[in-house]
């Protein structure tokens, strides 16, 4: 549940809004329309602990997973399929300690790491990036691309499969279109 009470927002001197209060339940879906400034970015930012209230509540559990689609990417070498895949933490968290663990031949540590890599269906990570890709348009053969090779639409389609890849309870998605 996501909660708004009495919620005041303000950037410099510019009211953004006032006295909201709103709930949102669990499987709900919201959508929030506006003029460019008016304010649903500088939302997501609070929703997401960046900025805070002026005055007023926020409430959600503490343990929700919030996906946000941010509005834009950045042209670099990685390939697009490695970088949908940077979207779940977690997945590139056990990753890089797998990695560690082999270096140091900690075998104890090996095994336990892929448990848990198994735990967040990790080994159909690749698998379920590339539908994701494949859903938005793009080709097997686009996968290895590097994010510079795209036009900035297709790139936002890269953000939003990378927001997807997200494990959330809570999913923002940023002018999508």
């Amino acid at each position: 549940m996501l909660s708004f009470t009495n919620l005041t927002l303000r950037r410099g001197t510019a009211v953004l809004f006032s006295d909201v209060s709103l709930t949102l339940h669990q499987g709900q879906k919201a959508g929030l329309v506006g003029a460019n400034g008016a304010g649903k970015t500088s939302l997501f930012r609070l929703i997401c602990g960046e900025l805070e209230a002026d005055t007023g509540d926020l409430s959600f559990p503490a343990s929700t997973r919030i996906a946000w689609l941010q509005q834009e990417i950045p042209a670099t070498p990685q390939p697009a399929i490695e970088y949908v895949l940077d979207g779940d933490t977690a997945l590139r968290r056990i990753e890089a300690a797998i990695s560690t663990a082999e270096q140091d031949e900690n075998y104890s540590a090996i095994g336990q790491l892929h448990e848990q890599l198994d735990s967040i269906d990790g080994y159909s990570a690749r698998s379920r990036a590339g539908q994701l890709l494949a859903g938005l348009g793009f080709t097997n053969d686009q996968f290895e691309l590097p994010l510079s090779a795209f036009s900035g639409g297709w790139r936002i389609r890269l953000n939003l499969a990378q927001t997807l890849m997200t494990p959330s309870d809570l999913l923002l998605l940023d002018e999508p279109t």
